[in-house]
């Protein structure tokens, strides 16, 4: 009897020791362990996504989304082989689509600006935010045509400070990668000065007059390169979004009203509530030329780019996540970043493509 006691006294702590062993190994390994999401592309709406990817993997478990800022270029290229599982771009492919179901999501808004090294003559005092620019002015500046900020050219639509402004020579900083930044500013420029700059594509060094960087140009690798080359030269011009060029002095540049305006989330938000041509894979044919009072003359959309084809990874997560940064990040997050938020007919058809994503 004792003997039977002790051998199922043994049996019971033998037991209890495996059950606390298993119940040790499951706590070891997650349940539901998040699945990542990769995407990179546009530098654009880099600040914008990046802080609604923080949001968004803090506001819920399943999936944990990153995204890289490689230019526009590359996001495609990189969407097209799988290496990202969405992509972000703010232009068009002109070749190498992939061959699987997909579709442009237009998610954001937003201003390109061209912010000014520039100091007033008398007082040391920047003189940025003050120069405002024509249309045609702008395009022979970026072009190398204009070569000093005392051009007569400059002077006559600046007449209030003409006297300020120093006989200093321009220098035009440009994206040395490919990018839907630069695509978007040659389309502006090739809608008002074809003759300048005929090209719209996404590399800028080859869209020049002449089909190569004029000598006083200098590369700076994405948005961020080129403000950093615009801080650090003066007298330098570049291009950039609104939340790259983080207030810095940036030029009133003319709409089709006649207008001189600054770049700001309002600004721009006049320009693109009058934007409609929204075609079914949802790309916008942006009018430049748009007459709206106080509207920002170079505003443009970003898209998402995700699969439609259901074969593709994590597409319920894409699908999350696109429709996350359509209808909660961006009404909430875009006009504190510099950001326009989609709406009107351009967010109707956006939604109705976030519901394709398989």
């Amino acid at each position: 009897m004792r003997k039977a006691r002790r051998i199922n006294a043994l049996v019971g702590s033998v037991a209890g020791v495996t059950a606390l062993a298993a119940s040790a190994l499951v706590g070891a390994v997650p349940a539901n362990a998040a699945e990542t999401i990769s995407g990179g592309g546009a530098s654009f709406p880099y600040p914008w996504i990046q802080a609604c990817a923080s949001d968004f993997n803090a506001s819920q478990k399943n999936f944990t989304i990153q995204y890289t800022s490689t230019g526009s270029g590359t996001g495609k290229s990189n969407f097209t082989k799988g290496v990202f599982d969405y992509a972000q771009t703010d232009s068009k492919y002109s070749s190498g689509e992939p061959s699987f179901g997909w579709e442009y999501i237009p998610n954001i808004g937003g201003a390109v600006t061209f912010p000014i090294n520039l100091k007033n003559k008398k007082t040391g005092r920047t003189l940025g935010s003050s120069i405002q620019l024509k249309q045609t002015t702008l395009a022979k500046i970026l072009g190398g045509n204009i070569k000093m900020w005392n051009d007569k050219e400059i002077l006559r639509s600046n007449s209030r400070i003409a006297a300020a402004i120093p006989a200093t020579p321009i220098t035009v900083s440009y994206r040395s990668d490919n990018s839907g930044t630069s695509n978007n500013t040659l389309q502006y420029l090739n809608s008002w000065a074809p003759s300048i700059f005929s090209k719209v594509q996404d590399d800028f060094s080859t869209a020049f007059p002449g089909g190569k960087p004029p000598a006083n140009s200098i590369a700076g690798k994405g948005n961020a390169g080129v403000m950093a080359n615009v801080i650090a030269t003066d007298g330098a011009i570049g291009y950039v979004d609104l939340g790259d060029s983080k207030g810095y002095p940036s030029a009133r540049v003319q709409n089709a009203m006649g207008e001189f305006v600054a770049p700001s989330s309002a600004s721009a938000s006049k320009n693109l509530a009058n934007q409609t041509n929204v075609a079914a894979n949802g790309l916008v044919s942006l009018n430049y030329k748009v007459k709206a009072k106080g509207a920002y003359p170079v505003a443009i959309f970003s898209y998402l780019l995700a699969r439609t084809d259901g074969k593709g990874p994590n597409g319920l997560g894409v699908r999350q996540f696109a429709d996350y940064l359509l209808q909660k990040c961006g009404p909430q997050r875009a006009s504190s970043l510099g950001y326009v938020p989609v709406g009107g007919k351009v967010l109707a058809k956006a939604k109705t493509l976030v519901n394709n994503i398989k």
